[in-house]
């Protein structure tokens, strides 16, 4: 019939692509000297755009940075930890879907250690 094939024409209405899922890969480190840098990859799945993730930090203005801040999916961007230790001694990392900003993850509290800087990051 002509309904019928006009359904299938259009595909099933039903039919909803997967949701975007961010995650690390692999696990941020959960410990980190201050001034150290470290790469750290977030992996977005499902993104049919490719459009990346955006990283941050907490507790805002004493976490440190990225370099780049916002970088492909499974590619790394060097975290910098802050230069000293901040209040309560942890961040966390946070990678939020570029595509869909309602889609992230955010790392396990990384304890911040008063120490010799490691770089093994360039970037």
């Amino acid at each position: 019939s002509v309904l019928a094939s006009l359904l299938f024409a259009c595909g099933d209405p039903k039919y909803q692509p997967p949701a975007i899922v961010v995650s690390f890969s692999p696990i941020p480190p959960t410990s980190i000297n201050t001034d150290s840098t470290v790469g750290i990859t977030a992996v977005v799945a499902n993104d049919n755009n490719n459009a990346g993730v955006n990283f941050t930090c907490a507790p805002v203005g004493a976490c440190g940075l990225f370099n780049p801040a916002q970088i492909a999916s499974n590619v790394p961007t060097c975290y910098q930890a802050p230069a000293q230790v901040p209040t309560g001694n942890t961040v966390t990392l946070t990678a939020t879907s570029v595509t869909d900003s309602t889609k992230s993850i955010t790392s396990a509290p990384i304890t911040v250690l008063n120490g010799s800087p490691v770089q093994p990051c360039t970037p």
